[in-house]
């Protein structure tokens, strides 16, 4: 029995490294520092950011709104969803006297601090999963009459959201950790320097062949 408890947990962790750390497709890693990148693109340049290239504007909304919907999955309530990060925390403290990290038994201590961790942004969570849940997957009425309201009825703070993110992120690196003592190469820094250059390219060639339109 604990040698199956054990193979189950560990099978559970690799598909949540997969889906952190994946770049075929995109895990939560790569869609957080593409993300983050271009939010301080925007913060660097302002509006002028659409002077550059006007489809970036667009395009911050759409990796928003594709890491919500990923950060959604991943924190769905467990009765909802097996591969819930809440259901996975579910069961290690459920089997926790049968599951072994490097160091020994896995300790209670650290599961409950993880959980905490995630429910201390609930206010977060409530309104990812509120946005996702009447808008991005089902279109309420009320926000099918006015679209915009979504973003005062569950309203969120670019902050609030990284730091959610990071938090779930952090929960499968310290299991990854402490299961085997090492950790999967961040790719973080590779996507964070390809939008730096995306937005230098463009600039760039923006001032050729427009001269004058960035000034």
């Amino acid at each position: 029995m604990k040698a199956q408890i054990q193979a189950n947990y560990e099978e559970r962790l690799a598909r949540y490294v997969t889906l952190i750390q994946g770049t075929e497709p995109p895990g939560l890693v790569p869609k957080l520092a593409i993300y983050r990148e271009l939010l301080r693109q925007h913060r660097m340049h302002g509006d002028r950011l659409w002077k550059i290239e006007p489809v970036l504007h667009p395009l911050i909304f759409a990796v928003e709104t594709d890491l919500y919907l990923a950060t959604a999955r991943l924190l769905e309530e467990p009765r909802r969803a097996e591969g819930s990060l809440f259901a996975f925390l579910d069961f290690c403290m459920k089997n926790q006297a049968n599951i072994t990290w490097k160091s020994g038994q896995q300790p209670v201590e650290v599961l409950e601090k993880q959980f905490n961790e995630l429910e201390s942004r609930r206010n977060t969570i409530n309104a990812i999963m509120g946005r996702r849940d009447k808008f991005f997957a089902h279109l309420d009425k009320r926000y099918f009459k006015e679209p915009a309201r979504i973003y005062v009825d569950y309203s969120l703070e670019a902050d609030d959201v990284i730091a959610l993110v990071n938090a779930v992120i952090g929960v499968i690196a310290e299991h990854q950790w402490k299961l085997k003592e090492s950790a999967a190469i961040s790719v973080a820094e590779f996507y964070t320097i390809g939008v730096d250059n995306m937005v230098r390219n463009l600039e760039a060639g923006r001032r050729k062949n427009f001269p004058g339109q960035l000034d």
